[in-house]
């Protein structure tokens, strides 16, 4: 009986090791392979802030070479006129939090959540990217951004400025990918198991505290942010109990079975 139980054992040992490991829930790579469901959606950039004149929502799908992946397509988030007058969509009227990008996707059977996207920025784009979650796609809340692989780019903290939203954000690098930003929220409950589940990458910043790559002022007519890569990782659900003693018991009939088999052969 030990010999049939101890592979069994190691089986249903191996079945639960497996649940424990991250596995991608949604990665958007912009590519023909985008792995899980979801959806991506440009935001506030169909606005009437007359910077200078009022936009529409315009994104589109650009070829790149300089994300993570080392090639494939990014994400542009801008806008464009809505007449024959020129606009952007970006503008340093627009609140905080207000302008970028929304990504849902349900992480019903998951825990432990994690975010990792990379985003460029061009010179002129706006600077300050704060990264927002939600659980039930109304109300939403400032992550704490972990880290960022991108050389130069900064994590920063705000706590007196009401120009920028208060707490994490990042000051991101002009004319090149920001690579491997990631945002850990397995430590925030709401997020597993959560139907509703949504992130957005949006605008830190407002007015003053509008500024480009250069550290001046935004200018309100150029510039625009692209992502790749926006991935969305979780740990799968640990099987209940009865299920690995359903399926312990399964395979130790399956060795019982074949042993009897041997015997009379």
């Amino acid at each position: 009986m030990k010999k049939i139980l101890l592979p069994t054992l190691a089986i249903c040992s191996l079945l639960a090791a497996a649940q424990s490991r991250a596995q991608v829930i949604t990665d958007w790579t912009f590519e023909n392979n985008a792995v899980g469901s979801g959806t991506a959606t440009a935001i506030g950039m169909a606005n009437s802030y007359g910077t200078p004149n009022p936009s529409t929502n315009a994104p589109d799908v650009l070829a790149s070479a300089g994300s993570s992946t080392g090639a494939g397509n990014e994400w542009r988030i801008r806008g464009q006129g809505t007449t024959a007058l020129p606009a952007n969509g970006w503008s340093s009227l627009a609140p905080i939090g207000t302008q970028g990008a929304q990504f849902n996707a349900s992480t019903l059977g998951y825990t432990g959540i994690q975010l990792s996207f990379d985003v460029e920025m061009t010179g002129q784009a706006e600077a300050n990217l704060e990264v927002l979650y939600s659980t039930d796609g109304i109300s939403w809340n400032n992550a704490v951004i972990s880290s960022v692989a991108a050389a130069g780019a900064t994590i920063k903290n705000n706590t007196t400025s009401a120009n920028t939203v208060m707490g994490s954000y990042i000051s991101l690098v002009p004319s090149k990918f920001n690579n491997g930003i990631t945002v850990d929220l397995s430590g925030i409950a709401g997020v597993n198991n959560d139907p509703n589940f949504g992130i957005e990458l949006v605008n830190a910043s407002t007015g003053i505290d509008d500024t480009n790559g250069a550290g001046t002022a935004y200018n309100n007519n150029s510039g625009n942010w692209r992502f790749d890569n926006v991935a969305i990782t979780g740990v799968a659900a640990a099987p209940e109990p009865s299920t690995l003693a359903l399926a312990g018991l399964g395979l130790t009939a399956l060795f019982g079975f074949r042993r009897m088999r041997n015997r009379k052969a």
